[in-house]
């Protein structure tokens, strides 16, 4: 991963000052500034189990890319899983997740640091502190996830109906037959979905990255209804890469474009035509299979208590509460 270095943060700068007066005391803190440098990384999501990605309709949720419907997985289905799993990595470590996912709360008498950590610097929160809103950005951002197949090609349903108790239909409440009956739409499992997530301006130091990939692992439960259907998505790497600006092909939209003649049923396929048009197009590129590698031995490392690991987290953590203290905080830098 060393490769990318030149494109992300530096955990020992992530703090930075600039002045506002004439004395050297008048300077004011804010997050490093920010520098040309952008990583990309490029997933397929495939549903191993039935999936619901749904708003507040019934229907899977769509979107017309061409002349065909798609399926359109907006970016908090994938990102709202892997930031809590980020919450329960950091509190393995005891280097962060105090608070439960998006109810951060600080006293009166509290540093920002005791709700911010790691988590919030890779996924973004924001909160309320002495009558002053705390908002951190995302260092990742997260995009749609499309449905390489047209959706009426990807999407089922099933009827069902909310029985009593006792296994009948009958109201005892309302002394009649039960007129709850529902269906319910679901995405076929073998599906594949292809979304980005990238991170520019180098905000976000290696570490970060690290935690990124800890967090998004490599199955997972996502959208409605998991207690239904339990995991159902695997998460696969085309590629990581890297360049000074942002590129077109950053977007899953103009993946789609460009996919060709590639499989859309054979994710082998996708993730080898994903990684040919974004390796052409970046200064430095991972494939795949070696990023995938490098992540499962981070997942191996984080389930058998690697030492290494740990000091990892351990270390960063006294550093990003730095920045957002000094940020947020005294204004000062330690």
């Amino acid at each position: 991963m060393k490769r990318f270095k030149d494109y992300l943060g530096d955990m020992e700068h992530l703090v930075s000052s600039s002045p506002r007066g004439d004395k050297k005391d008048d300077d004011y803190i804010h997050p490093a500034l920010k520098n040309a440098g952008c990583v990309t990384m490029a997933l397929v999501r495939e549903a191993i189990a039935p999936v619901i990605f749904r708003n507040e309709e019934q229907e899977i949720t769509d979107i017309e890319i061409g002349e065909e419907p798609h399926i359109r997985a907006v970016p908090n289905k994938f990102k709202y899983p892997e930031k809590g799993r980020g919450l329960q990595i950091l509190r393995v470590y005891g280097a962060g997740g105090r608070l439960p996912q998006n109810k951060t709360f600080l006293r009166k008498n509290e540093k920002p640091s005791d709700a911010f950590d790691m988590n919030t610097l890779v996924f973004g929160d924001s909160t309320t502190h002495d009558n002053r809103v705390l908002p951190v950005r995302a260092a990742v951002n997260y995009s749609d996830g499309l449905s390489l197949l047209p959706k009426h090609l990807c999407v089922d349903e099933t009827f069902h109906n909310r029985a009593m108790e006792d296994g009948t239909l009958f109201d005892a409440a309302e002394k009649k037959n039960s007129d709850n009956l529902f269906t319910r739409h679901f995405i076929i499992p073998g599906t594949l979905m292809v979304q980005v997530l990238s991170t520019r301006g180098k905000v976000l130091p290696p570490e970060g990255l690290d935690h990124l990939l800890l967090s998004m692992g490599v199955a997972g439960l996502y959208g409605g209804q998991t207690s239904t259907t339990g995991v159902n998505i695997r998460s696969r790497i085309a590629g990581i890469y890297a360049s000074r600006f942002e590129h077109p092909l950053a977007s899953p939209y103009e993946i789609m474009k460009n996919l060709g003649d590639a499989d859309k049923k054979d994710a082998d396929a996708v993730l080898g035509a994903i990684h040919d048009m974004m390796g052409e197009h970046h200064d430095v590129s991972m494939d795949g299979k070696t990023a995938g590698a490098y992540q499962k031995k981070l997942v191996d490392r984080f389930e058998k208590d690697d030492p290494a690991l740990e000091k990892q987290y351990v270390e960063a953590s006294p550093k990003v509460a730095e920045l957002f203290d000094s940020w947020f905080g005294t204004g000062k830098k330690k």
